[in-house]
């Protein structure tokens, strides 16, 4: 093996065990004469000790030895933890095929056969070196990327715990807060009613004003909580076998007078059997914010079209608008948490509607896919259609 080899990282160290000083002097001399450093021992008995002691990268081992053989030798050499996985190659005047598969069995990699030839030696010396040289480096990265893995799964360990952390917090907060919020508005509401009553009409308009901000915030609070209640799978006590045909057509009468106000033709088709076990207030939640998004970015005397489908086991739930749709920079992002894209900054609403609705078909193990509808936006639940 040359200098310029790049798997050298210093000469390589070769066991030659043979009981023939002719045969030793000859393999060690051509061995040398290859920049490799040589180790000898003259039974199996001594090979055993300097293979232990030496660790050499290779072991060229005659099979016809007194005392203990060459078969036996390799045999426990594969059976001792230090030396079983440095390769064998048999020096042998044994050429029958039965006793070459003993060899293999024994764990030979290779066989040299005598008289010894030097060239045909040096190459497959070489050989067996290379591939224990590269087998080294496969083992050497396949423990750093273990450690990677590890160090990844630990980094991502403590990610989702922090991340649960800070959403345990706002859970609380939204918990805790919903409460008095909601005495706060009823107060307001008290309010409003007695100065409508007395005639004070000047402070009405700031009165409605503070109750649909304080609604605003009850409705985000609100949102969070059943976002909270999802992660935790909570919510998979409520499923139970339904139609999301009734599902999707309640929703969509319920839009109805949005879609007439806003000029928006609001049109449903349901296809095939749509039965399935979900949680049908979630489902309905999901739909409508849906169905709402549509319409919200509809353009006067535009289309929101809603089509409920079964493919196998999933069933599907599109609502295509014929809006300014969603950038494909900003798909991947729709669904979270508060983020808000450049078209729906000028429209009502702080970000949770596709969240919830992603939230939603995870939990019914499905998921949320946008498309282009050229012009406008296809959302699509897919939620599992198993009974």
């Amino acid at each position: 093996m040359s200098s310029t080899d790049p798997f050298d990282t210093g000469a390589p160290i070769v066991l030659v065990v043979d009981d023939t000083p002719a045969n030793l002097g000859l393999v060690v001399e051509c061995l040398e004469s290859n920049n490799l450093r040589v180790a000898i021992a003259r039974d199996g008995m001594e090979a055993l000790r300097r293979a232990e002691l030496a660790q050499p990268d290779l072991i060229l081992l005659d099979v016809m030895m007194p005392g203990l053989d060459g078969f036996e030798t390799c045999r426990r050499l594969k059976a001792m933890e230090k030396t079983r996985d440095i390769p064998v190659i048999f020096m042998t005047s044994l050429t029958r095929t039965e006793e070459k598969i003993t060899g293999f069995r024994a764990g030979a990699v290779d066989y040299i056969t005598k008289p010894l030839q030097m060239e045909e030696l040096a190459a497959r010396v070489d050989t067996h070196l290379k591939l224990r040289a590269l087998q080294q480096l496969q083992e050497k990265h396949n423990v750093q990327l273990q450690q990677e893995v590890k160090t990844r799964k630990q980094a991502e360990e403590a990610l989702i715990e922090v991340i649960n952390g800070v959403r345990n917090v706002s859970n609380a907060i939204a918990h805790d807060l919903r409460t008095p919020l909601t005495e706060l508005r009823s107060r307001l509401e008290v309010l409003t009613i007695t100065s409508r009553r007395v005639g004070n009409e000047e402070i009405l308009p700031e009165l409605e004003v503070a109750l649909t901000d304080v609604d605003r915030v009850i409705s985000i609070f609100n949102a969070l909580l059943r976002l909270a209640e999802i992660d935790a799978g909570v919510r998979r006590s409520g499923f139970a076998p339904c139609d999301l045909s009734a599902i999707v057509s309640d929703a969509v009468e319920f839009y109805q007078p949005v879609a007439e106000l806003r000029n928006v033709t609001l049109l449903l088709e349901c296809v095939g059997d749509l039965t399935a076990v979900a949680d049908q207030l979630l489902l309905a939640q999901a739909i409508g914010n849906l169905i709402d998004n549509a319409l919200k970015f509809a353009p006067d005397g535009g289309e929101t079209r809603v089509v409920a489908i079964r493919h196998g086991d999933m069933i599907s739930i599109s609502v295509a608008d014929d809006g300014p749709g969603i950038p494909d920079a900003e798909k991947p992002k729709a669904t979270e948490r508060f983020y808000r894209g450049d078209a729906s900054r000028g429209t009502p609403g702080v970000g949770l509607g596709l969240a919830l609705v992603k939230s939603v078909a995870t939990l019914h193990r499905g998921s949320l896919e946008f498309t282009d509808n050229t012009p406008g936006l296809i959302a699509t639940l897919k939620v599992s259609g198993r009974l």
